[in-house]
């Protein structure tokens, strides 16, 4: 492996480890948002996946970022139900987007990854932009990173403007009616809550970049097209 796909693979590590513990942390939050409208267990799923997470990176660390992907996607998989085909299906499209990068990330990959990611679960799910899903989330984030783009943004700074976008876009849904899933059952009643996977993306995506803007310092002069 050379060097500079060691780095990569460090830095990827490094930022899963971050999604993962802010993901663990927010347990209670997120179960107390999913008890809305569901059986409130959504945190616990998603700590369940952290926790796998954390312990394979420190047991099993992967050798290259394709492992990485397997990984990661294997464990939010292994939560079983809904979540885990979706968390398994978005993960997957992000971190693929990654591996298929160049030698850094641009902030066009970052564009495209989340356009990956909304194609894969816009498929998986049927869910789009306004149904009170995690799409939501996503296509905020998206929308978010092509600003970026267009501002001449460095990768680090584009990513914390999509983690910002993915925040505004979580917490958009509270406003939102619920048409997919069990929420969608409570029709009107479902407005007035943040949907939990909108919200467990927001908090995933604000590490990831927090993890990134501390290992690639924002430049001083203007970003180029090359890396960070």
């Amino acid at each position: 492996m050379s060097s500079v796909s060691s780095e990569r693979l460090d830095l990827a590590e490094r930022a899963t480890l971050a999604a993962a513990q802010a993901l663990e942390a927010a347990c209670d939050e997120l179960c107390i948002l999913d008890s809305a409208a569901g059986d409130g267990d959504h945190g616990f799923a998603m700590a369940e996946a952290a926790r796998k997470i954390r312990s394979e990176l420190a047991e099993r660390p992967p050798a290259d970022l394709a492992g990485l992907v397997d990984l990661a996607a294997g464990a939010l998989a292994g939560v079983g139900g809904a979540m885990g085909a979706l968390g398994y299906v978005l993960v997957q499209a992000l971190l693929d987007g990654a591996t298929a990068s160049a030698a850094s990330l641009s902030p066009e990959d970052i564009v495209r990854m989340l356009a990956d990611a909304e194609n894969a679960v816009t498929s998986f799910a049927g869910a789009k932009a306004g149904d009170k899903t995690v799409v939501d989330a996503i296509v905020a984030a998206r929308l978010a990173a092509e600003e970026g783009v267009r501002l001449d943004e460095s990768t680090s700074q584009a990513l914390s403007r999509a983690a910002v976008g993915a925040q505004e876009g979580a917490a958009a849904t509270a406003a939102m009616i619920a048409t997919l899933g069990r929420a969608s059952r409570l029709g009107e009643r479902s407005r007035g809550t943040v949907d939990p996977g909108a919200r467990s993306f927001a908090i995933a995506l604000g590490a990831l970049a927090d993890a990134y803007a501390t290992e690639s310092p924002v430049p001083s002069q203007p970003a180029n097209r090359t890396g960070a």
